[in-house]
């Protein structure tokens, strides 16, 4: 078990400490940074694809990492280790779960979000793809 996932696991109750997601979030990154840079290569152009998409704004998520909002609505978010959760639907869900676009949510499993792992350029365009999915079903 990664320590992300103890985390999210076990630990679940320090999200209600205030900022505590977002430094477990930080060091995720750093540990990313020094091990992984490619993934982090990968990570800044999702960012920079996401800002091409009309209306989306990046934003500080709630629980650490960097958001993607459309208005008020938040269409997913990434977190430090490269997982990329993204809200969809349950209908869309099933469907990107069933053509393996995707993962069921790292959390809440088979429900509307879904999880997507970016590990290297190889995945940047099958994320930002998954993004503007969200978009669309935003009604973007």
């Amino acid at each position: 078990m990664s320590a992300f996932e103890f985390a999210v696991r076990r630990l679940r109750w320090l999200a209600r400490v205030p900022l505590a997601p977002q430094l477990f979030d930080a060091l995720l990154l750093a540990w990313t940074a020094l091990r992984h840079r490619e993934r982090i290569e990968a990570m800044e152009a999702i960012e920079a694809a996401a800002l091409e998409i009309p209306g989306i704004r990046l934003t500080v998520h709630r629980l650490g990492g960097v958001g993607f909002s459309l208005g008020r609505r938040e269409l997913g978010h990434l977190h430090g280790n490269g997982l990329l959760d993204l809200h969809t639907g349950r209908k869309l869900a099933g469907e990107l779960v069933a053509a393996r676009r995707a993962e069921p949510h790292h959390f809440f499993g088979e429900s509307a979000w879904v999880s997507y792992w970016v590990r290297s350029a190889a995945d940047v365009n099958e994320a930002a793809a998954l993004l503007r999915r969200c978009f669309d079903w935003a009604g973007g």
